[in-house]
């Protein structure tokens, strides 16, 4: 079983805060890109391991997939049907902004095959929404999951965002309640975080922004926590929260370490075999994109992990599920016990960060709080 990420890297706005690879855009080249993708997946399907692959998930990322036309997106998984096996219970997502959401343009993406949607609300209150450089409205935000549900989808995510400038307590905990007060599927709840070579960065180190408070920022964090879980929410990452059987099946493949195909420009594949595995991405900006795949090859980078990472890999992606990690299947893979390759793990455990849990070693609660520190250790 396998995954397949589509990246579409166009977006009508680039967010101040937002590195991934992504460019502002009046018009854009969509059925030549969308060209360049099917001919990739062509490409891709007589390749090892994906030529023997059963596909389980597909995500529409970027940028913002919802830009596209339901035609050509229906396109694009064509191809995959052409080009695999796909599972008949498939979970195919589509992020959308909530400024590109007519109910009619849902129902066409419900037709071409899209089975999950993913909103990036991120606030409720207009000013932060201003602070994010988002170009959608509070209104456009409810507007569009109501839209959704009339659209028929009955699987939907919610992105919130906490510790923007600005925000007070009270805001965050009225966007949690009005959120969960629609009842979605599933819920992303992140911190904004200050990444190299993106305005916000340059901003908080001029001085221009001030993060907030981290006792605000951890407080935030407990509160939607607490909020989810009131409200029949299971936590099954650092980051997610979900329904009883609603959990993100894709991104789970992620923190699993399962084979995901990256299509698209700068998007990212990772095979766990031949030896540790292998980890490649594409040329990152869509014209040299298009340009490579469809001359047969659109690869700009390729590494053969050493046990090292890979040993590494496994644990700073398995422990942020709640579920954690199993120290059996570490020494299946890797030939030796887990505390063996990682002694800090003796440490952590001791000092009440990491705990073993029905056979698993999993992070405690003050250990969610420190999560990023702790994983840095295993680099």
């Amino acid at each position: 079983m396998a995954s397949i990420y589509i990246h579409i890297p166009y977006c009508a706005a680039k967010c101040p805060y937002c590195d991934f690879n992504s460019y502002a855009a009046h018009e854009w080249p969509e059925d030549v890109y969308a060209a360049a993708l099917v001919t990739e997946l062509r490409t891709r399907a007589t390749e090892t391991p994906w030529s023997s692959s059963t596909i389980e998930t597909i995500f529409f990322g970027g940028g913002t997939p919802s830009l596209f036309q339901a035609s050509t997106i229906g396109r694009i998984l064509e191809a995959i049907a052409r080009g695999w096996p796909v599972a008949p219970n498939v979970e195919v997502t589509l992020e959308a902004n909530p400024g590109s959401t007519e109910q009619a343009r849902l129902q066409d993406f419900r037709r071409a095959g899209v089975n999950r949607l993913s909103l990036g609300i991120q606030s409720l209150h207009e000013h932060l929404l201003t602070t994010l450089g988002r170009v959608h409205s509070v209104e456009d935000g409810r507007t569009a999951i109501e839209t959704a549900r009339a659209a028929g989808f009955d699987n939907l995510n919610l992105d919130l965002m906490f510790a923007i400038p600005g925000q007070t307590r009270d805001q965050w905990s009225a966007d949690v309640r009005a959120l969960l007060s629609y009842q979605p599927e599933h819920v992303a709840a992140y911190n904004l975080t200050y990444e190299p070579q993106t305005p916000f960065h340059a901003w908080r180190t001029s001085g221009e922004i001030r993060p907030l408070a981290e006792d605000d920022e951890l407080w935030m964090y407990e509160h939607v926590r607490a909020a989810c879980a009131d409200a029949g929410y299971e936590q099954y990452e650092i980051s997610n929260f979900a329904r009883p059987g609603r959990s993100g099946r894709h991104n789970r493949g992620y923190w699993e370490g399962r084979d995901y195909l990256g299509v698209g420009a700068g998007a990212h594949s990772y095979a766990s075999q031949p030896g540790w595995g292998r980890r490649w991405s594409n040329h990152r900006l869509p014209e040299r994109y298009i340009a490579s795949a469809t001359a047969g090859d659109a690869t700009a980078t390729s590494e053969d992990l050493a046990f090292e990472t890979a040993a590494a890999e496994f644990m700073f992606l398995g422990l942020r599920q709640l579920g954690g990690v199993d120290p059996s299947t570490f020494r299946t893979r890797f030939g030796q016990d887990l505390e063996e390759v990682h002694p800090e793990v003796a440490t952590f455990r001791t000092d009440g960060f990491l705990e073993h849990r029905a056979g698993r070693l999993t992070l405690t609660n003050r250990g969610l709080l420190v999560a990023d520190a702790i994983f840095a250790t295993f680099l």
